[in-house]
């Protein structure tokens, strides 16, 4: 399985090179923070599954289990990407757009009606566009984050005085703990491409940890990636990857890094031996 996984990296690399600002290393160089490109260069259909649709009140209510991600064509003309694991309520009036963002991370593609205002609700958080394009991610453990694609937004928060403006290429965090609840800043367009990488069942990695990137796939999987070794924890790795398909990652890492995995259960143990 570990020859096949790095036969799929060599041909992704060979034939699509998505974070195309990297460079490419050749096979032969050893070095333990190599590009690492899985089966994710392939397209990840599989990773779309069944979704929960239902009405609640005058509205709708959409959700996506573990590992599914969903596209919305709602009435206004406006799209909504769900990733794995979120839940968004509809709720359209004549004088206001309102989606509440229940939990997990969705992308907002707002058509504009100047009459009409689009409003995601986060927790305290609060983004307002009329036309533009944004993601929102809300988890219990995190601040909220919104990263601007296209456009102009207003972030406000619940305790704070005025919105802040946010625009295309910028990212917000949404903080009621902090000393500064909103605190924006520049973010560079292939990492936002990098960030978008899960609507098409995929994720990117850039300079990531291999501790980061497991818990990345836990997003999406049951199956755990566990690293027995801290120092390998630490170790770097770069490259694109089925979101629902940690034992090939895991095989990858195997491959490149010279360690060695095995199943426990439903625990993909990475070692160094």
């Amino acid at each position: 399985m570990a020859r096949a996984a790095l036969a799929r990296i060599e041909m992704a690399r060979e034939e699509y090179d998505p974070l195309n600002a990297l460079p490419v290393q050749a096979p032969a160089i050893v070095t333990r923070r190599r590009m690492l490109w899985g089966a994710g260069a392939a397209l990840a259909a599989s990773a779309v599954g069944a979704v929960g649709i239902g009405l609640l009140g005058r509205g709708l209510h959409y959700m996506t289990g573990k590992g599914e991600m969903l596209r919305i064509a709602l009435s206004d003309g406006s799209i909504v990407n769900l990733n794995t694991a979120s839940g968004i309520d509809v709720r359209f009036t004549a004088e206001q757009r309102t989606i509440v963002l229940r939990g997990g991370e969705a992308l907002f593609d707002v058509a504009k009606d100047p009459e009409r205002p689009f409003v995601v609700v986060a927790g305290d958080a609060r983004v307002r566009a009329v036309g533009t394009a944004f993601t929102v991610r809300h988890e219990d453990s995190r601040p909220v984050d919104v990263i601007v694609s296209e456009g102009v937004v207003e972030v406000s928060q619940a305790a704070a005085a005025t919105p802040v403006r946010v625009s295309q290429g910028m990212r917000a965090v949404v903080d009621p703990s902090a000393r500064a609840p909103i605190e924006t800043a520049t973010i560079a367009p292939d990492a936002i491409e990098q960030e978008l990488y899960w609507r098409d069942g995929k994720i990117a990695f850039r300079d990531t940890t291999l501790a980061s990137a497991a818990a990345q796939f836990a997003r999406y999987n049951d199956e755990r990636i566990v690293i027995a070794d801290p120092a390998l924890a630490e170790e770097t790795i770069t490259g694109l990857f089925v979101a629902n398909d940690p034992r090939g990652f895991a095989e990858a890492v195997a491959e490149s890094l010279g360690v060695v995995t095995r199943m426990e259960g439903n625990r993909i143990i990475l070692s160094p031996t």
